[in-house]
């Protein structure tokens, strides 16, 4: 076992997380070297937190299932990715440990049980369908992610939470003022606030006319209400938006250039309706829009891959690393939805894994078929190198995505917006 680094190291003595793409559908380089040489290393956070940074696949998927690492901001040592001091709202499950996050994310589980996501797909089609329809009018280069994606991935969303598609842009803005790591602490802050204002507004709203929609039976169901408070609901609408719209609209806009990219594997799956989740999977493996890590804070003295993690101290667990690690998937840094990745850390796992995993899995299927069998001439109207990269965000994605199809004139150039 290796002993755990002395206690008088510093933020300012340890290397910087690396975050320096050199191909920007891969990761760093440097986790390569780290899951060989290093797997579990001393860095310092952006925002100047000390953390251990693990890499490799195994000891990912060993700590996201230990109950002594704990998910809460508040636990001494978590490092944050993301300025600002606000506290996780309650209800924000995704950032609390047992027995607060057990009770919570079971009283959403059945919204995402696989019966019921089957049972929304007609909508989530139709859905999509009118995104292509609109997207069909528009002439010249068109921005996929202003003018399909973000707008695709909030309509699903905002019909499945209930909440009005015509706030998505305000819900979106703020939401970037928080995932934006290049804003100041009081701007993050600022986001932060006047998003949960929203969302508390909303659910007053709902608690006086609850609708058909996940809000209004979680405000509705006298078996649930008694075990959630009116500001958990709170936290819990703003966790579930925000885990199934910027998410979301990121894979699409990365996933529409990795297919273009590999025209053989999707006419594979144009062909073949049984590729969908294959392709879906390999898709979230191969991207892991997540390329920040996931922030833990050892609660004990835990060994971990061979080197000891004492109690206090704080972890990132590189997703990104993991999907690329060469002992969990030959030939990592090949896009390939031939293969079996069903083991992929994409999604997360074990006590936290993505409580939206399947709905995702349908939305995305939905999503790419429907774009590439109505618009089979769509590409990319720039030279990829040129796109612009959200590399300043916790979540990876594309800020602009201008592409172009056979038929649609005026499409010579292309102004950001």
């Amino acid at each position: 076992m290796k002993p755990s680094p002395e206690p008088s190291m510093t933020a300012a003595s340890l290397p910087p997380l690396p975050t320096e793409r050199k191909c920007p559908f891969d990761p760093p380089p440097e986790y390569k070297r780290l899951r060989v040489e290093q797997p579990i290393t001393r860095v310092v956070t952006p925002r100047g937190d000390p953390a251990w940074l693990v890499t490799r696949h195994e000891d990912i998927r060993a700590i996201l299932t230990d109950r002594r690492f704990s998910s809460s901001p508040l636990a001494p040592g978590y490092p944050s990715y993301v300025t600002g001091n606000v506290p996780p709202p309650p209800g924000f499950f995704m950032q609390m440990d047992a027995p607060d996050h057990t009770r919570l994310r079971a009283l959403v589980t059945r919204e995402f049980m696989a019966r019921h996501i089957e049972s929304l797909r007609p909508r989530m089609q139709a859905l999509v369908d009118q995104r292509v329809e609109a997207l069909l009018k528009l002439s010249g280069t068109v921005d996929l992610i202003r003018d399909f994606a973000l707008p695709t991935a909030s309509l699903v969303i905002c019909e499945l939470l209930g909440v009005p598609f015509e706030d998505a842009g305000f819900v979106q803005n703020r939401t970037d003022g928080i995932l934006d790591r290049s804003r100041t602490a009081k701007e993050s802050e600022t986001s932060a606030i006047e998003l949960m204002g929203y969302f508390d507004r909303l659910v007053t709203t709902k608690e006086q006319a609850p609708g058909d929609d996940i809000l209004g039976r979680l405000i509705s169901d006298t078996s649930r209400a008694e075990k959630v408070s009116h500001a958990e609901l709170v936290g819990i609408a703003a966790l579930l938006m925000l885990g199934g719209y910027d998410t979301m609209a990121q894979v699409i806009g990365l996933g529409t250039v990795t297919l273009l990219q590999h025209p053989d594997q999707l006419a594979d799956f144009l062909r073949d309706a049984t590729l969908a989740d294959a392709l879906v999977e390999e898709l979230v493996r191969y991207l892991t829009v997540n390329h920040a890590g996931l922030p833990r804070a050892a609660t004990a003295d835990v060994e971990v891959g061979g080197q000891l993690i004492r109690e206090g101290e704080g972890l990132i667990v590189m997703l990104s690393s993991g999907n690329r690690d060469e002992q969990a998937f030959p030939n990592a840094d090949a896009f390939d939805i031939r293969r079996d990745c069903r083991h992929h850390v994409g999604f997360g796992h074990g006590l936290h894994r993505c409580i939206g995993a399947t709905f995702a899995r349908a939305e995305l299927a939905i999503v790419f078929r429907t774009l590439f069998e109505r618009i089979p001439t769509l590409r990319v109207a720039v030279p990829v190198q040129e796109l612009p990269f959200r590399h300043e965000m916790v979540l990876y994605g594309l800020k602009q995505l201008p592409v172009t199809w056979s038929g649609n004139p005026g499409s010579a150039g292309f102004k950001e917006s």
